[in-house]
């Protein structure tokens, strides 16, 4: 795999796929993301014990005792739920897989493929504005567009953009 991968081959049915449409050799993996919620699902559960434990433990009627035990319970249970959440997030991180003719998107459970002749290479800065000081963080980002217009991926600056933009370009996407 080439510098824009993650150092692991496509999939099975990402290479059949990649195969049947003649893109080549392989040359990188990039996830497009993930939105989890595992650090969410634990850090409500760590907010959740002191109320928790105060409530149960203080000298309070049945009603907020009953709300106590509830705050612990929902605490108690978030923490496996996060960890089996969690374990199964690579099957659900959708993921760029280049190729020297083409890509591969995969967005669980959806696959598909697109040559680089029907992509154009769109590399745009976006800036955003930060605090109340006036300070601005500008980042670079690149998006896949098909040629029709249709969005099919935007990367930012984790992504190893230059080796991404080569490839496309020798595959022959449009600019």
């Amino acid at each position: 795999m080439g510098e824009a991968g993650q150092g692991q081959p496509p999939p099975r049915d990402v290479t059949r796929l990649a195969e049947r449409c003649d893109f080549g050799a392989p040359r990188g993996t990039h996830t497009l993301g993930g939105g989890d919620v595992g650090c969410l699902g634990l850090g409500l559960a760590i907010v959740l014990l002191p109320p928790g434990i105060g409530l149960v433990a203080g000298p309070y009627g049945a009603a907020v005792t009953a709300l106590g035990a509830a705050f612990l319970a929902v605490a108690v249970a978030l923490v496996p739920l996060t960890l089996r959440h969690e374990s199964r997030r690579d099957d659900r991180i959708p993921r760029l897989y280049l190729f020297d003719r083409g890509i591969v998107l995969t967005r669980p459970p959806e696959i598909a493929a697109c040559p680089w002749t029907d992509i154009r290479l769109v590399e745009h800065t976006q800036s955003t504005p930060i605090g109340q000081g006036g300070a601005t963080l500008t980042v670079n980002r690149v998006r896949l567009e098909h040629v029709d217009g249709g969005a099919l991926c935007s990367m930012g600056a984790s992504a190893p953009l230059d080796e991404i933009a080569r490839i496309a370009l020798a595959g022959g996407a449009h600019t």
